[in-house]
């Protein structure tokens, strides 16, 4: 028997009803083995739509100040870190007025990135009968979470231990928890990874020690377990990968009984409507509502497990055999995927690049034996849609970030404008103004299949940023092998770093405008 999305907390029914969350976000993370090198690397693509100029991404640098966000504050401001965040309220903490990142990484190595979670929300626990965790209006928001993180820690247990000091509000702004349903996925200096969902006033964590293939019903039904009680591997002895849309996947009860995890049934997308049907376990949460959610879990899944260690280009876009990219399978990407191609004029709203994705970054990290202690940890940042920008490497360490990329977003707007009809500019909600339009028009895109084009990287605006990428991608290589020598001072190595990323980003950015690729 088939039936629409329904749940129940004790004896308690309910049909789920629900607009679209205004925003979503897709992520993964890979580390040990499970990479090229055994250096960690995480990506994520930001969805987001409820405030006008969201799309308006800038990256920013942000230096330690040693202040304090309440009595609970152990660590104080101590480190510097470079952020992704966006103009207008989105970008913006409402409570401290702090410029908040939706993926960072900070000058000891750590990296991080976030995903709202839908299933964490006040909405969700009182609507399946279980009291409101957050403190909805004095909690520390996941924007200004992910700030103290980053500004924070440099190992995953530091996280851990943030975590656990702000449950119960930390002193912050006489708040009795957080304001936060949000899952963050991050690594440190030594290789060592963990995903971390969280509510208002307790998280799980899990750690990376897993890769998760598909069963035999095709699911990614695999147990996740609650590690934060656990004793954790040794640093460097994490080994693996995990990925996250909107849903937390731990299997963890809290004291009073909610979960974190309800999987009961198969979850699917049927008609545009989230379905439970069965009674077999599929690793998606039954109460997750958003058919995007849903659809780019197994999608991101599918990428993961093809059988190739991870690196940063894997994540953007690398030629090996992909299971996941279309019947070409030549090309695997997260950041870029909006499915088969060649295709005519197509929806995007269920993949992992999508109508409404605002940046997308990639961050690869350090391992143990790496000099310098974190400091060579890289961001990629797309500052626009990721299908049709280009991922510019940064340095935390830098300490600045390229005075090219502060408008870079409206270079990207105007690829964007190449491949979907507006209405605005600006967003006024899921499907109005630059929203209005779900499909992109795939020859804009990747070229025509009957010019022999069409895939992946073959035409359109794909055939320079493509281009301008593979040349990125060379020049980086060279540049950070020459900086894993170890033979430069501190000072040294931070003055290079910020020429040597401003000289790229500035090169990258000319190519992108004109439509051109870098000569070798």
């Amino acid at each position: 028997m088939r039936k629409p999305l329904i749940a129940a907390a004790t004896a308690l029914v309910t049909v789920l009803v629900c607009t679209p969350p205004a925003a979503a976000s897709s992520s993964a993370i890979a580390t040990g083995m499970a990479t090229v090198d055994g250096r960690p690397v995480v990506w994520k693509n930001r969805d987001h739509w409820s405030t006008p100029d969201g799309w308006k991404v800038v990256p920013f640098h942000k230096p330690a100040d040693g202040g304090s966000f309440g009595s609970g504050d152990r660590y104080t401001s101590r480190f510097d870190y470079t952020g992704v965040s966006a103009l207008g309220s989105s970008g913006m903490d409402p409570i401290t007025g702090t410029t908040i990142p939706w993926a960072g990484a900070n000058d000891r190595g750590l990296g991080l990135v976030q995903v709202a979670g839908h299933t964490l929300t006040s909405a969700f626990a009182s609507s399946h009968g279980f009291p409101v965790s957050q403190d909805l209006a004095k909690g520390m928001t996941g924007g200004y979470l992910n700030h103290l993180v980053l500004s924070r820690a440099e190992h995953v247990d530091q996280v851990e231990q943030l975590l656990r000091d702000t449950n119960d509000g930390g002193g912050f702004n006489a708040a009795t928890g957080r304001n936060t349903s949000t899952i963050i996925s991050v690594f440190d200096r030594w290789g060592n990874a963990a995903v971390f969902e969280i509510d208002g006033d307790s998280f799980t964590r899990d750690n990376i020690t897993s890769q998760y293939a598909q069963d035999v019903n095709g699911n990614y039904a695999a147990a996740h377990t609650d590690d934060k009680d656990a004793a954790n591997p040794a640093d460097g002895a994490y080994s693996g990968y995990d990925w996250r849309t909107n849903f937390s996947k731990v299997q963890w009860t809290k004291p009073n009984g909610f979960p974190y995890l309800v999987d009961e049934q198969t979850t699917t997308v049927e008609n545009d409507v989230v379905v439970n049907n069965g009674d077999t376990p599929d690793g998606v949460h039954d109460w997750e509502n958003s058919t995007s959610g849903v659809m780019r879990h197994t999608r991101a899944g599918i990428r993961m497990d093809d059988p190739h260690e991870k690196d940063y280009r894997y994540f953007i876009q690398k030629e090996v055999r992909s299971n996941g990219m279309g019947t070409e399978w030549s090309i695997e990407s997260l950041a870029k995927s909006v499915g088969e191609l060649p295709a005519v004029e197509k929806p995007t709203g269920y993949h992992l690049n999508r109508f409404v994705s605002t940046f997308g970054t990639v961050i690869t990290g350090s391992k143990i034996g790496d000099p310098y202690e974190g400091k060579l940890t890289t961001m990629w940042v797309a500052l626009g849609e990721p299908t049709v920008s280009v991922f510019v490497p940064l340095f935390p360490y830098a300490g600045t970030t390229p005075a090219e990329l502060s408008d870079m977003y409206l270079a990207s707007n105007a690829k964007r404008h190449l491949v979907y009809d507006y209405t605005d500019d600006d967003a006024c909600g899921y499907s109005c103004g630059r929203n209005a339009d779900h499909s992109m028009d795939t020859v804009a895109l990747a070229g025509d299949a009957a010019d022999g084009e069409g895939y992946y990287g073959e035409g359109g605006v794909q055939k320079y940023t493509f281009g301008i990428e593979n040349w990125a991608f060379d020049q980086y290589d060279a540049f950070i092998a020459d900086l894993r020598s170890g033979t430069r001072t501190p000072t040294e190595l931070k003055a290079d770093m910020a020429a040597w990323q401003q000289s790229i980003a500035r090169t990258m950015k000319t190519n992108y405008v004109n439509g051109t690729i870098p000569a070798s």
